[in-house]
């Protein structure tokens, strides 16, 4: 299904390459299941609110990933409607650069309440050369209010609050707030049972030459200050404001880039 090209190994060391590489693209790829029965009962039918929503028109992106320059992979991002009404996001990577590959899939399933969007479960599964496999659920219970989680052999239990999305639903409100026009509010992302606080900034329009020509888009930055990285969007204005292109910036050096080949 996604095609990557290994290149022949160059003398580097592998610890440092998997440093500089691998995991910023990691932590960029997250910028691709089961719930608990009361989630699940609670939210089994749609409601009509998520139609006032005007990000929730279902879209699918095809990307290839670049760094240093090179091609080194693709991925992918899907919206879609459920049969019950509720939405998932989707996400799916892979990744070959020299010796070391990388393959990431991440699903989130999610409703909208009151113009509230609320996720239900996200899981992500990867695979990374030098590293065994790993699996993370997080598992969304608003009428208990409460979090389940697990990643390899850690599990938790955390309070729910209003707002808290988790790595894919993020941009879905980024993307509603530039829709209607109004201020990016500051996001909170649960994340492998602790919260982290993001910030997003609209830096202006440019225009991007796409394979499918030259695309409009609104130029968004989220800056992570205690972690010395920036990741920027770029969304097509006059296709729904989906993310054609996203790069991860770190320490002022650009580390991976998403660029969109194909959307519908």
């Amino acid at each position: 299904m996604i095609v990557s090209n290994t290149k022949t190994a160059k003398p580097i060391w592998t610890r440092n390459l998997y440093k500089a590489f691998l995991l910023p693209f990691v932590a960029l790829v997250l910028l691709l299941t089961n719930s608990a029965q009361a989630a699940e009962s609670s939210f089994s039918e749609a409601k009509t609110a998520e139609q006032s929503l005007a990000a929730l028109q279902p879209y699918s992106i095809q990307y290839e990933v670049i760094h240093d320059g090179d091609n080194v992979g693709t991925a992918s991002r899907n919206l879609i409607q459920l049969s019950n009404g509720q939405w998932q996001l989707a996400m799916e990577s892979d990744i070959s650069y020299y010796f070391l590959s990388d393959k990431r899939q991440e699903t989130s399933r999610f409703t909208v309440e009151d113009k509230q969007i609320l996720p239900l479960v996200y899981q992500r599964y990867s695979q990374t050369s030098m590293r065994s496999d790993s699996t993370l659920m997080q598992n969304f219970d608003w009428i208990n209010k409460v979090e389940h989680g697990s990643y390899k052999k850690k599990e938790w239990s955390q309070p729910l609050k209003p707002g808290y999305l988790d790595q894919l639903t993020q941009l879905t409100l980024v993307r509603e707030n530039l829709l209607t026009q109004k201020p990016i509010p500051a996001i909170d992302i649960s994340y492998r049972g602790s919260v982290r606080h993001h910030e997003f900034k609209v830096l202006g329009q440019e225009t991007l030459n796409t394979k499918k020509g030259p695309i409009k888009t609104a130029k968004v930055q989220l800056k992570e200050t205690q972690r010395e990285r920036q990741t920027n969007f770029w969304f097509a204005l006059e296709h729904n404001m989906i993310p054609i292109q996203i790069q991860r910036i770190k320490e002022g050096e650009e580390q991976a880039k998403l660029v969109a080949t194909d959307w519908k």
